[in-house]
């Protein structure tokens, strides 16, 4: 339960990570390690307890005065695999509701964090301090027409914009009207470093890169589509097989050395995939994608599997 309490406050937090953070994200990471951490430790403490029942199984049999002792009757002696304690009905599913809660709030973080991250350009400028302000266009050159199904939604242009205080830099910006000198655009720069030039995107919310502090991602359509779809397919497909399951195979399977050996081991490779989010690298864009839509899916086929699993063993 540790490592789930470790990585269910990684999640949260990370949902409503301010888009201002800036990267790394240190206590982020640190969460995510401890909970790992504390997967794999569970891990081996469960193969340790495996190898001692066997251990004493086998000694039991070598030992055994009564020639007609059985397998059954050593197995017996040991006990249940799972320990009593904690094995009531209500307590499995309160764990598996905590599971059931925590997927489609895992599903919707790659979408968070990419909202949060803006790209290595934005990372830049938020590393160096960055700040959203009202430029003045001095120049927009290479302007082009952004088009969709035949209406004009926008310009590309290459700009030269005068920042408060007197400083010029250049942007590369998306507008939702043409640009031209004199007009005015919000931008994200980092006042310290206009080397870095500017963000210009009519699309994004450029305040936000400077805000922090937790907060769910309302303008985060991906996020938010992400944690409601989720969130009806664990209602539509995990919550009904687990409880079909039953709470005795759903314990049994918690003390099962395989099974969570596969399940530490895929959440492990989940958050690796994502941890670049949290550093100062990003996601490449072409995968980012990808990431996205599949880290919920293999969360999803994890638990769906486990209940299957734990119902088809006895």
């Amino acid at each position: 339960m540790a490592a789930w309490a470790v990585l269910g406050v990684a999640v949260v937090w990370a949902c409503g990570m301010g888009s201002g953070a800036v990267q790394p994200l240190r206590g982020l990471l640190v969460l995510g390690w401890t909970g790992v951490g504390l997967l794999w430790l569970r891990v081996a403490a469960l193969w340790l307890r495996a190898a001692v029942r066997a251990r004493a199984r086998a000694r039991a049999h070598a030992q055994a005065d009564r020639v007609s002792l059985s397998k059954q009757d050593a197995r017996q002696d040991l006990g249940p695999r799972a320990p009593v304690r904690f094995s009531s009905k209500l307590w499995v599913y309160v764990r598996h509701a905590a599971v059931w809660v925590l997927i489609p709030l895992a599903a919707a973080v790659p979408g968070s964090l990419r909202a949060m991250d803006g790209g290595e350009h934005v990372r830049q400028l938020k590393q160096a301090g960055a700040a959203a302000v009202t430029a003045t266009v001095i120049a927009a050159s290479d302007v082009r027409e952004v088009e969709d199904d035949g209406d004009v939604t926008g310009y590309h242009a290459d700009l030269v914009l005068a920042m408060p205080g007197g400083p010029q830099v250049t942007a590369y910006g998306l507008t939702v009207d043409e640009p031209h000198p004199g007009s005015q655009v919000l931008a994200l720069w980092a006042p310290s470093s206009p080397q870095l030039g500017a963000v210009v995107n009519d699309t994004k919310d450029l305040p936000g890169f400077v805000r922090t502090g937790w907060t769910w991602h309302s303008e985060d359509s991906e996020g938010s589509f992400l944690f409601v779809f989720f969130a009806l397919l664990v209602g539509i497909a995990l919550v009904p097989l687990s409880v079909s399951t039953g709470a005795a195979d759903l314990h049994d399977l918690a003390w099962r050395p395989l099974a969570q050996t596969v399940n530490a081991a895929v959440l492990t490779a989940l958050y690796l995939v994502v941890r670049p989010f949290l550093t100062v690298h990003g996601v490449d864009s072409n995968s980012a994608g990808a990431v996205t839509l599949g880290f919920g899916l293999v969360l999803l086929v994890l638990y769906l599997g486990q209940s299957l699993r734990a119902g088809s063993v006895t």
